[in-house]
């Protein structure tokens, strides 16, 4: 993938309908195209939120934008500026009013090189493709693929940029991070303590949802955040175990898992498989992922998910043990089964994940959902009528007799 010749690349992007009315609605106020969008563009890569920087009057352009596209206006807020974001059919425009800041001070707080530079589309004369700012380099660092830290502050304001590193990482094809930024960015990793929970959920939720997470743990490892982060002490060293051999064996399960069954084709998501990898590698799984998920770090969902991958056990070798590790995992199953094959890759193992494996898809081609989730065969009402019982603790007792015994294959209909 080349890199685009910035200021035609940013062009098109002027011309887009929502950016051509913004222009308008400026007037005279500065307007600058800045960030992602640019970055994005310039890549050769989707282009989604559209960021832009004015010099004064935001929330009044703001509204007035908000009823000539039209777009709703949400009010976004700043410790340092005012933040408006405008959502229409088809965009996402955040604005930021800078007011007095000069643009190079504007520039100079954004975490990156690559994200550090503007676009005023105005500049020139009539025909010229515009003007780029680029005070920091950053059009150079893209044609390098380089992740470099804006200034040697960048992490100090904003901790929660330690993590946006490995994540970056992973969406910039072919991205490598600067050693002076990954040591800037280790300096301030103890500092996500201070960071609310929240943000780091939703960074470490994208993180582990490339399929090269690996290469993000790598990197969240350098940064001394492996392990220490998932046990409340972020930038304390300490032993990854087999966690980031268990990441990189997980696209290699996936892809013997599709060979064998290949109505697999559709994307599996293994983001519960990897978050299971890096709390089953510490010393003790179920209390760390508790008390993440506790902390606000991991939703309750993805933790029961991950929990319940961690609990699977090894891929079962008889007929019976198969049936209940499948209705254990239920529709998790393929992460279930790629997270089982990279814990065995992991350990030596992986000749005996690909013994079990034949059989256990057999028994899904075979019997599907009606394994995976059972039908329910009877009612209480009806238990309570056949067993001459009244209503109570053993009636449920009977339910879930039958639904074991359908899970075993000992009972398969209602008669």
């Amino acid at each position: 993938m080349s890199l685009r010749a910035p200021r035609r690349a940013f062009q098109i992007l002027a011309r887009q309908p929502a950016v051509a009315a913004l222009l308008d609605v400026c007037g005279p106020t500065e307007c600058h195209l800045v960030g992602g969008v640019l970055r994005d563009r310039a890549l050769g890569l989707p282009v989604h939120d559209i960021d832009v920087v004015v010099a004064g009057r935001g929330r009044e352009i703001c509204e007035r934008l908000a009823a000539t596209l039209p777009a709703r206006l949400v009010l976004l807020g700043g410790k340092e500026f005012a933040a408006f974001r405008l959502v229409g059919g088809d965009f996402v425009l955040d604005l930021w009013d800078r007011e007095a800041m000069p643009l190079h001070d504007d520039l100079a707080r954004r975490d990156f090189t690559v994200n550090a530079f503007a676009y005023d589309p105005r500049a020139g004369q009539p025909g010229d493709a515009g003007e780029v700012i680029d005070p920091f380099g950053g059009i150079g660092d893209l044609h390098r693929r380089v992740l470099r830290a804006t200034t040697a502050q960048s992490f100090t304001g904003d901790p929660l940029r330690v993590l946006r590193l490995p994540r970056l990482l992973l969406q910039l094809p072919g991205f490598s991070t600067e050693p002076d930024t990954v040591a800037l960015a280790r300096q301030s990793a103890p500092r996500l303590a201070d960071v609310a929970a929240e943000r780091i959920r939703d960074e470490l939720w994208n993180l582990f949802g490339y399929s090269e997470a690996h290469r993000g743990l790598t990197l969240l490892m350098e940064l001394d955040l492996y392990p220490g982060l998932w046990l409340g002490r972020p930038g304390e060293p300490g032993p990854p175990g087999t966690a980031l051999a268990e990441l990189e064996a997980l696209p290699g399960c996936l892809r013997e898992l599709r060979e064998q069954e290949p109505s697999l084709a559709a994307a599996v998501n293994l983001r519960s498989a990897r978050f299971a990898a890096l709390f089953g590698s510490l010393p003790h799984p179920g209390d760390a992922l508790r008390a993440f998920r506790d902390a606000g770090s991991l939703t309750r969902q993805a933790a029961a998910d991950a929990g319940l991958l961690l609990d699977s056990g090894p891929l079962p070798d008889d007929e019976v043990a198969r049936r209940r590790f499948l209705y254990k995992v239920g529709h998790l199953w393929p992460a279930a089964v790629c997270y089982q094959g990279a814990r065995a890759a992991a350990h030596g193992q992986i000749a005996n994940w690909r013994r079990s494996l034949p059989p256990l898809l057999d028994l899904l081609r075979r019997e599907g959902e009606t394994l995976l989730n059972p039908p329910r065969l009877l009612t209480g009402e009806e238990v309570q009528a056949l067993l001459g019982i009244q209503e109570g603790p053993a009636v449920g007792r009977a339910l879930a007799a039958v639904r074991q015994a359908q899970v075993d294959g000992a009972v398969r209909t209602r008669e």
